[in-house]
């Protein structure tokens, strides 16, 4: 088990950004830090934030490596990029396909 002091002004700050981060990642992962500094066990984390205790050990090592700013920074999945495939056809043709 990992064993991390939270400060009180870090618990206030987990409890603020795991609802005010614009990242649902970063909120997840603020979540479970927060539930980890009210003592929790990491198995009852795991179920409520639905992550792995993998996942768990990562995010808390994180944070023994900086802090709420270094759980800020650090996402790996940055997500898939979407690319826009052009069409031969074009609007002008669509729109008056649909319209015929």
């Amino acid at each position: 088990m990992i064993r991390i002091n939270f400060r009180e002004d870090e618990v206030e700050a987990l409890k603020f950004e795991r609802y005010h981060n614009a990242s649902a990642r970063i909120q997840q992962k603020m979540e479970a830090l927060y539930l980890k500094s009210k003592g929790l066990p990491h198995n009852e984390i795991c179920r409520i934030c639905e992550i792995s205790k993998t996942t768990l050990i990562t995010y808390l090592r994180e944070y023994q490596k900086g802090g709420i700013d270094k759980l800020k920074s650090e996402t790996k999945y940055k997500g898939r990029v979407k690319e826009v495939k052009p069409t031969r056809m074009g609007y002008k043709y669509i729109s008056e396909q649909a319209y015929a």
